[in-house]
């Protein structure tokens, strides 16, 4: 075997003797005793070995030890001793902690599991630590892989749980009290877009590491998911949980955490319930917990919500699990239809086109309007399914009827989603004949959220062939400055204004420069929810082109002919 100088360089291994260091180096532990006052740290003689280091003089003292950590990493020992919090009633205090040795851009350092107890001296203050450390093998030994985040040194979601549950059945036995926090850095989509994602990771990292120092001894902590961190705080009352809750947010919001792209400030938001009054397993805590960091983050930047029960709450989730599953369901089964509403010419009556409307067909024959299931597909994440089987029904009719004009609406998320504008594309460009049939009815309040995107939106579908509407024009106030630059071909004016439009001169005012404006950029316009004769005829008086609503016709459900292919 050549013997070249990554040979040379190699550590000799030990003398298979049996001895308690053979014992050490087998399975990759070594044993210290750190005198904190004087800060010496004393090692097994196998240390050097075990840390990759030239000699155990580098790690003599608890300062020189800090200096090979990752900084980047989870804290260490003296980190866990020095803001232990807890009291030493005389057998010491046990510790235990996960942090890594600093390496190279392409060789990281090892992970480093560290069991000890210290001991306290006079004033009660740790004094003596002494305990064990073990490298944990780079293939992933089950400390790493499944118990512990590297990067902020919290327990895996499962471990964490479990212990979650443990104290649950722990706190019934007992009769006592114990909490859940659920911990989220606040704004950290802007943190990812400013400084990229791996400073968005140590701010996270840095977020654990200060709660990390605050939590008492027996508490846990575990990572979540993204940028939640679960603490679990044992014997712990509401009003233990406030104030807990005020160290953690006090701790984080104290000084700007340092990233490898320079130091932010952050703030955190907490959604906490108390257990198991309010949770008797942890699947239920986590959800409690988690409903109120909701809360807490869309009322209280910064601060603790707990969680409370609400009957009316309540029945909405449930009432939201029972959508979900119905749409679910319904688009594995193909029960998803539509209805289409005329839209006719507000002087001859004659019909110009149909809009779509989502409809779902129960297994029993029922059909649900959209109104009582589109906000809570909105709200679950599930309208992009909608909206990709809506648009897929609406192309096949189009296609079966060439004699059909159709208007499609389509939510604000799958305005964001590529996937959707991709596979309306592919349908168009090879067909444009549909493309000229086809109206896309966009929200005012997309427009408003991000006029840029939704400019981009519209000049995209227009390339393709279609046209577009700007639908319930006048519920968010668009600017007409803005109406311009959107470069629709349609404003649907929403039907609150057509409600009043009998009784208000300030609703007809605004109709009339509607009209005059839209005239002007060349837009064609529509009004909605038109249900008497005398609101046509003030509509045909305003300039309106086109209405529709009860007066034009109500919906009708369309049968799709048996034969019509649907893009699945």
């Amino acid at each position: 075997m050549h013997q070249g100088a990554d040979a040379a360089d190699r550590p000799e291994p030990p003398t298979r003797t049996g001895g308690t260091l053979d014992i050490l180096d087998s399975v990759q532990c070594a044993v210290y005793h750190w005198n904190v006052a004087s800060d010496e740290l004393r090692w097994s003689a196998n240390a050097a070995r075990l840390f990759r280091i030239p000699s155990i003089e580098a790690i003599d003292s608890g300062r020189r030890f800090v200096r090979l950590l990752d900084p980047s990493g989870p804290p260490g020992r003296y980190d866990v001793v020095m803001q232990s919090g807890a009291r030493d009633p005389g057998p010491g205090v046990p510790y235990q902690v996960v942090y890594r040795m600093a390496g190279g851009d392409r060789d990281p350092g090892p992970i480093i599991e560290d069991f000890g107890r210290w001991f306290a001296g006079p004033d009660g203050r740790p004094a003596v630590a002494q305990g064990i450390v073990r490298v944990v093998p780079a293939a992933g030994d089950a400390v790493a892989s499944s118990e512990y985040d590297l990067h902020t040194g919290a327990l895996m979601r499962r471990r964490f749980l479990e212990l979650v549950a443990a104290s649950i059945e722990a706190a019934q036995r007992v009769r006592v009290s114990c909490a859940l926090a659920v911990v989220a850095v606040d704004h950290l989509g802007m943190f990812n877009d400013a400084y990229g994602y791996e400073a968005g990771e140590d701010v996270i990292a840095g977020a654990a590491k200060r709660i990390a120092r605050q939590v008492r001894r027996g508490d846990q902590m575990g990572r979540l998911s993204g940028n939640k961190i679960g603490v679990l705080l044992n014997s712990c009352s509401e009003s233990d949980l406030r104030i807990a809750a005020a160290r953690f947010s006090d701790a984080v919001a104290s000084e700007p955490i340092p990233t490898r792209s320079g130091s932010v400030g952050a703030t955190i938001s907490i959604g906490g319930v108390v257990l198991p009054r309010y949770g008797r397993t942890a699947d239920e805590a986590l959800a409690h917990a988690m409903q109120a960091l909701g809360e807490a983050r869309d009322h209280t930047k910064g601060g603790l919500c707990l969680y409370e029960p609400s009957p009316g709450a309540d029945v909405a989730r449930r009432r939201n699990a029972e959508v979900s599953a119905e749409v679910i369901e319904a688009l594995n089964a193909n029960r998803l239809v539509f209805a289409l509403q005329p839209i006719a010419s507000t002087g001859t009556r004659a019909v110009v086109h149909h809009e779509v409307l989502c409809r779902l067909r129960m297994p029993d024959g029922r059909i649900l309007n959209a109104a009582e299931f589109i906000e809570s597909a909105e709200r679950l994440g599930i309208i992009r399914l909608i909206d990709q089987r809506m648009m897929d029904l609406t192309l096949a009719a189009l296609g079966d009827d060439p004699g059909l004009s159709l208007s499609l609406n389509v939510s604000a998320a799958s305005v964001l989603d590529v996937s959707w504008f991709a596979r309306l594309a592919c349908h168009l460009r090879s067909d444009r004949d549909i493309a000229r049939r086809l109206m896309v009815e966009v929200t005012e309040t997309v427009a408003i959220e991000d006029l840029d995107r939704a400019a981009d939106f519209v000049r995209a579908l227009k390339d393709l062939g279609c046209k577009v509407a700007i639908d319930d024009f006048g519920a968010g106030h668009t600017s007409f400055r803005n109406l311009r630059s959107l470069g629709a071909d349609v404003v649907k004016i929403d039907g609150s204004f057509v409600d009043t439009i009998t009784t208000s001169e300030d609703t007809l005012f605004f109709v009339r420069t509607l009209v005059a404006l839209a005239r002007h950029l060349g837009l064609g316009t529509v009004a909605e929810r038109v249900t008497t004769e005398e609101q046509a005829r003030i509509l045909q008086e305003a300039g309106v082109e086109h209405l529709q609503g009860y007066l034009i016709g109500k919906p009708k459900l369309y049968e799709m002919p048996k034969d019509t292919a649907v893009a699945t």
